[in-house]
């Protein structure tokens, strides 16, 4: 549990932090299934109650084709021998709620009121018609519950509800009060529940964490350590990095920071990105910790401790689910 809220915490920190830069790098961290007692490999997933939303067939689907690192991860089952788990569900709500408004619009193509011009014998229009335009604001809604369930002790490893919106707003062209609605309702359930058929299957598998994390984008002006042609160089391997050349940006920054002799937090922030990048989090990690001993400029500081706990925190969770692999 705290580490879980550790990884919420660096989610929000993550937000905060990346709102204040332009230059950002995403970087993924392997994280494990939330069944952390059960190495789980084939699954026997039974049709859900009241889906009428394509649930089962979603999951079994995402549960097939579910590949980390070019493997599979999971074997769908039809019994339950040889099974490891069992996925049992229920479709608990799938609606569509509707807020009907109206908007204005003016209809050039008809005339309320005309004036007419008896010298030029013409008419002018001095006021359109005004037309009300039926609208709808949709609401879908799908919540569905899942159970996972150990087939020899019938033992409940993981439950959970998971509940999705998505909206939709939409205008009718034809006048009030001869519009009809249109809404597919089951074609837009669908969707959310195959995307709470991800949630699920991230839930119960290891999986992907993804990150977008501040670069530092130049070397500190007012720092004498650093002559113009270091910071041409450092700006080059930012935009390196920014493009993903990675391998290329690395070579740049290693360079400059033999030149510095390691004393540049800029260079060993960036460098500590870049192994993070390629996760190599144990490496990454120590130069995020070198990183802030060479500056006390609050604002990176931040930004550092951010890099040293992600880093910390995403490293106990690499093992797990490494672990957790078939």
């Amino acid at each position: 549990m705290k580490i879980v809220l550790n990884i919420f915490i660096l989610a929000l920190i993550s937000v905060f932090i990346s709102a204040c830069s332009t230059k950002r790098l995403t970087i993924k961290s392997l994280h494990p299934s939330k069944i952390e007692k059960e190495k789980i490999y084939t699954i026997r997933v039974d049709r859900f109650y009241r889906d009428d939303v394509n649930q089962t067939i979603s999951l079994e689907d995402r549960i097939e084709n579910k590949v980390i690192d070019g493997k599979r991860i999971f074997k769908l089952q039809n019994t339950d021998f040889g099974t490891d788990a069992i996925v049992t569900g229920d479709v608990l709500n799938s609606s569509i709620r509707y807020d009907t408004y109206y908007r204005t619009e003016v209809d050039y193509s008809r005339c309320r009121y005309y004036r007419y011009d008896e010298r030029n014998r013409s008419r002018h229009c001095m006021e359109y018609v005004i037309r009300q335009i039926p609208c709808e604001n949709r609401e879908y809604n799908v919540t569905t519950n899942i159970n996972i369930i150990k087939p020899i002790t019938n033992e409940v490893l993981f439950s959970k509800t998971y509940d999705k919106s998505s909206f939709e707003n939409v205008c009718f062209d034809t006048p009030f009060p001869f519009y009809r609605t249109t809404a597919n309702i089951f074609r837009m359930n669908s969707q959310i529940a195959d995307k709470i058929s991800q949630d699920i299957v991230d839930d119960i598998s290891p999986h992907y964490v993804y990150y977008n994390i501040n670069i530092i984008e130049e070397l500190d002006d007012d720092n004498k350590l650093y002559t113009k042609e270091h910071e041409t160089r450092f700006e080059k391997a930012v935009d390196l990095i920014v493009n993903k050349y990675l391998d290329l940006a690395k070579i740049e920054l290693d360079l400059l920071d033999k030149e510095l002799n390691g004393q540049s937090f800029e260079i060993n922030y960036n460098l500590a990105l870049i192994y993070e990048a390629s996760n190599q989090l144990e490496m990454a990690n120590k130069l995020y910790r070198n990183a802030k001993t060479l500056t006390l400029d609050i604002k990176y500081l931040d930004l550092i401790d951010y890099g040293i706990n992600r880093t910390s925190i995403n490293l106990e969770e690499k093992i797990k689910a490494k672990s957790q692999l078939p």
